[in-house]
């Protein structure tokens, strides 16, 4: 991937010690990890699957104290090595992919004692996900501008009569071009919109309102936005639900801070829904959380102890049926919290941009 010089072997051997923590705390000799998730966070961006509606890569990796190979079918091996894992201290073997016992037997020839099993150790690994780095804020941001684009650019092609499908259709075409991944791409035009919380594409043709809800992946990170556009001015009904909605995220932006929890979040947005007065909303819709190797690596419920931490990534989603805000934000090193996937012209609220000049300040801003 050409980046094992500008910060990336750095990452992948920070990840690979806090693997072999893990190890160390479980007495273990070694962890196969094979789902996309842990792959890609552990070796800073590598891809191991094929098949890319399963969870399940086809190549895992087997850490030890001392080494860590990524176990690949002989014929995803070359391509793994050559494009993966170049440049980094991680092997690769390639295993015959006609032997039932082939990755039994690799594991077994290069450790000898207990495996940690993934599942067992996944609310670590998904603990150590979330806490994002300075290296996975810069990727984030660059995918945040890419899915932003996409999707504003498909938005404006919409004419009467063009269909869910064909809307769809062509975002992922933009995505495709930059060699992003859509695992959540829906759209709803007109009274859709207010019937289904996750509309899944039709042939129905939009006549006055479409909406696009999209979780963009790229190095195994992501981003989620929704995003409308309106053919006719929206009635005053409305209107009323969508300024509900924003005030509504703006709540929750205001609560994600250091120290607090998804619950606090939580209770912020309930509030907000009640004094807008959409009191019962929230249950209709999940509201969103942490967001980082999954599109939702903690989904947030009432009463969640989960810790905000520094560095974390947050996709917010609150809705009201009709309406709906959603983007993607990181919790800095500073405390800032700082949105992504919107642009300074997309809210109407003024913020402190950071030091790029194109991502603003949404709460504890200077």
């Amino acid at each position: 991937m050409g980046e094992a010089g500008s910060g990336r072997a750095s990452e992948v051997q920070r990840r690979l010690r806090e693997v072999r923590v893990l190890l160390d705390q479980a007495g273990a000799a070694g962890a196969l990890l094979g789902l996309r998730r842990n792959f890609a966070w552990v070796t800073a961006g590598g891809t191991n699957h094929v098949v890319v509606t399963s969870e399940d890569g086809a190549a895992p990796i087997l850490i030890t104290p001392d080494t860590a190979v990524v176990l690949a079918p002989i014929n995803e091996a070359a391509r793994i090595e050559a494009e993966e894992v170049a440049g980094l201290e991680i092997e690769v073997t390639a295993v015959p992919w006609h032997e039932p016992r082939a990755f039994e037997d690799a594991v077994r020839r290069r450790m000898d004692g207990k495996l940690l099993d993934e599942t067992a150790i996944e609310p670590e690994l998904t603990r150590l996900r979330s806490w994002l780095t300075p290296f996975d804020h810069r990727r984030l941001i660059a995918l945040a501008a890419d899915a932003r684009l996409a999707v504003a650019q498909t938005l404006e092609t919409l004419q009467p009569g063009d269909t869910e499908q064909q809307a769809v259709g062509r975002l992922l075409g933009a995505l495709a071009s930059t060699g992003t991944r859509a695992p959540v791409l829906l759209a709803a035009a007109d009274e859709r919109i207010a019937r289904y919380p996750h509309p899944l594409p039709t042939a129905m043709p939009l006549r006055r309102r479409l909406m696009l809800v999209l979780v963009a992946e790229r190095w195994g990170l992501h981003v989620a936005l929704t995003r409308f556009r309106d053919l006719e001015p929206p009635d005053s009904d409305l209107i009323r639900r969508m300024e509900a909605v924003g005030v509504v995220e703006e709540a929750m932006h205001e609560a994600t801070r250091p120290g607090r929890t998804l619950g606090d979040v939580m209770a912020a947005a309930r509030r907000a829904y009640e004094a807008a007065g959409f009191v019962d909303e929230w249950r209709f819709h999940h509201q969103g959380g942490v967001i980082g190797y999954r599109p939702r690596e903690y989904i947030a419920v009432p009463d969640d102890t989960t810790p905000i931490r520094i560095g974390m990534a947050f996709a917010w989603n609150p809705s009201i049926a009709g309406a709906k805000s959603e983007g993607t934000v990181i919790l800095r090193s500073d405390g800032r919290l700082v949105e992504l996937t919107r642009s300074e012209t997309e809210r109407s609220s003024a913020h402190s941009p950071d030091e790029s000049g194109t991502h603003r300040c949404l709460s504890n801003c200077p």
